[in-house]
């Protein structure tokens, strides 16, 4: 399925991308290439999976009765005081 989508861009960065490409008709494809990287880019950072995220899964090993909510508070505590 494709569909049509126009955009506004500035004349100089319009005329540096036609300068990138041999001909004008790259620019739609390096948009449309920009756009799919962003989208599953968007995806994983949805569900917590990013470059930092992915190189520092598995470097900390927790207590199994570790409580995050717990340590969450404490440390909102710590950094706001007492709500109210």
């Amino acid at each position: 399925m494709s569909a049509t989508l126009t955009i506004e861009l500035d004349s100089d960065v319009l005329r540096a991308a036609e300068r990138g490409g041999s001909t004008s008709h790259h620019v739609p494809g390096v948009v449309a290439l920009q756009l799919r990287v962003m989208a599953l880019n968007w995806q994983e950072s949805r569900t917590g999976r990013t470059p930092v995220t992915d190189q520092l899964r598995g470097s900390v090993t927790l207590p199994t009765d570790f409580d995050e909510r717990a340590v969450l508070a404490e440390e909102m505590q710590k950094k706001h005081g007492n709500p109210g």
